[in-house]
């Protein structure tokens, strides 16, 4: 199924002026544009740092366009920084120049300690604030100010090829209740399916690993602001993976998350564990049909909510303001529609939530309706301790346990007393 145009989205009400102004000034913006208007390459365009990859890249490029087509304000570049963690160094290296970026809220709090970033109280809109919940904006508050403009927030779900279900005997459209039922399933894959993997979950992010566990454990990992990655349930829910690796031949072993997606996509995958945020990009690019499922168990312990907000860096007042401006565009009620719509990503503003087109939109694209349940009783992932560091110990022990094969009870172990140890 190929990706719709920006713009020329769900929409039954045709008679909606907006919608066609916005896909008119995607379509032909040169038209649009004011004359003379400055490129967003001129020295004088704000610069905005993002690590929005492959997945979405062109729905945000298409917005960027978008705005700079719409607006008599200085324009916006856009410059992809590389993966979030990338991104994070950047900015502390104050590598370039940048006047807003993109980031994970888990990283708001060492850049506003630094005094990178702008606070925004005084620049918010009460409309805007009532209509994003408090929770959204509570990920964003520090020392009880606001420092950044919630974004995008994702839950991690499961993305299923119901063809190789069917082909398999499993063919459900509700997910199961737990690892137990979804390993049975794998098993029945591996078996009436010869050439398709089965299974999928990576373990190269501490995301995904948190998901996992949360999911398998029915236990948060985030504890009175200490991360607990070490206890019996933890170490279970590893060594179940390791056993699908290693023993049962349920999951490969030295796969990469992109070779996992590309496998997936080449219809030689069934389940896979990967974030909402995927989900338009995955659905656009299967030849099959795909169903997204709860993961097991989710209600236990409450879906994790990892969350990306647009902050300001600090400079003269007038590029702040200008910078803030289309920070505030990008959130507003059409672009967030376009955004949910166009990436999956669970819409976080009352009023789309609330709106009939998307209640309609949901009728027909089932498959988005799984974050948007579980985002709502999500707590959003933001600890107030240095995150760099502690992830940094996660990925090492996961690499050691997955693709080293060393035991996960003495590994978790060593990456506790590590995480424990850090001042």
């Amino acid at each position: 199924m190929r990706r719709k145009p920006l713009g020329l989205i769900f929409i039954p009400h045709l008679g909606r002026v907006f919608f066609l102004l916005a896909a008119l000034s995607l379509i032909f913006p040169n038209m649009l544009a004011a004359g003379g208007k400055k490129s967003p390459s001129d020295e004088e365009a704000l610069i905005f740092w993002h690590s929005v990859g492959t997945d979405n890249k062109e729905t945000l490029a298409g917005l960027i366009e978008s705005y700079n087509s719409q607006n008599e304000s200085i324009p916006v570049r856009g410059v992809f920084k590389g993966q979030e963690d990338d991104l994070y160094l950047k900015i502390l290296s104050q590598e370039g120049s940048a006047d807003i970026v993109e980031l994970p809220v888990q990283y708001l709090a060492p850049l506003q300690k630094k005094g990178y970033i702008r606070r925004l109280d005084e620049l918010l809109d009460q409309k805007m604030a009532d209509d994003i919940e408090t929770k959204f904006w509570d990920s964003v508050r520090i020392e009880g100010g606001v420092y950044a403009v919630p974004f995008y927030y994702s839950v991690h779900t499961l993305y299923v090829n119901q063809h190789i279900l069917r082909t398999a005997g499993a063919r459900r459209t509700e997910g199961p209740g737990t690892w137990k039922q979804l390993h049975e399933i794998a098993v029945k894959i591996k078996e009436n399916a010869p050439g398709r993997v089965p299974l999928f979950i990576p373990m190269e992010k501490t995301s995904d690993f948190i998901a996992f566990v949360e999911s398998y454990t029915g236990e948060k990992l985030l504890q009175q602001e200490r991360m607990v990655v070490y206890s019996p349930p933890a170490v279970r829910a590893m060594r179940f993976l390791q056993r699908a690796v290693y023993e049962e031949g349920l999951m490969p072993s030295r796969l990469s998350t992109d070779e996992g997606v590309g496998l997936f996509l080449a219809g030689d995958l069934g389940i896979m564990l990967r974030p909402s945020s995927m989900l338009v990009y995955i659905e656009s690019n299967l030849p099959y049909d795909m169903n997204v499922w709860h993961l097991p168990a989710w209600e236990q312990a409450g879906p994790t909510v990892f969350g990306k907000c647009l902050a300001v860096v600090r400079s003269d007042p007038k590029k702040e303001r200008d910078a803030f401006r289309f920070i505030e565009w990008l959130v507003d009620y059409e672009q967030a529609i376009n955004w949910h719509t166009h990436t999956g990503s669970p819409a976080i503003r009352s009023s789309v939530k609330e709106s009939l087109d998307l209640l309609i939109f949901y009728e027909e694209n089932p498959n988005y309706m799984t974050s948007t349940v579980e985002i709502e009783s999500g707590s959003v992932f933001r600890p107030s301790f240095e995150y760099f560091a502690v992830f940094g110990i996660i990925e090492h022990a996961l690499e050691s346990i997955m693709v080293n094969g060393e035991d996960p009870e003495a590994t978790l172990k060593k990456a506790q007393e590590e995480i424990d140890a850090l001042p």
